[in-house]
């Protein structure tokens, strides 16, 4: 499994701008994903399918892995969102609790989820990512490249 500190990992310019994590992170062949109101995106690998009636969602063909993405665009702070999806969904392991990146997993045993909500322009992006044990490694990447888009 790959560890929180391969995600913030990076230079000054990086710390400066979080979406630049975001871009490095992602593999040249991963399929864009984009939020259904748009200002934020994720990448999820070839060989998963990107639902195009239900914006904003992906997953593997065997249902071993799955990833939602959506703008909140309610909230402008991880400081709002947080007390919610944490009271909805609480953390049993946190990788990232920064201004910049709320990252955390949820749930254990046969399936796991991670959330990730980064503040973009107009709000918050959230993404939630479940998976089955043997997934992590493809979740940690999806979750490495949520950021702002359009």
């Amino acid at each position: 499994m790959l560890s929180a500190a391969w995600v913030v990992m990076g230079s000054a310019a990086d710390a400066a701008d979080p979406s630049a994590k975001s871009a490095a992170a992602v593999p040249p062949v991963w399929q864009k994903v984009v939020a259904r109101k748009g200002g934020c995106l994720m990448y999820v690998p070839p060989d998963w399918t990107v639902n195009p009636a239900l914006k904003g969602t992906a997953g593997m063909s065997d249902n071993s892995a799955s990833a939602v993405i959506s703008l909140a665009d309610s909230a402008s702070t991880l400081a709002q969102v947080k007390p919610v999806m944490q009271g909805n969904y609480p953390p049993t392991r946190t990788f990232e609790d920064t201004a910049h990146r709320l990252w955390y997993q949820y749930g254990t045993g046969a399936r796991a989820s991670f959330y990730v909500g980064v503040p973009v322009k107009g709000g918050i992006c959230g993404a939630q990512i479940t998976f089955k044990p043997g997934q992590e490694a493809i979740a940690n990447r999806i979750a490495a490249s949520v950021g702002p888009g359009s």
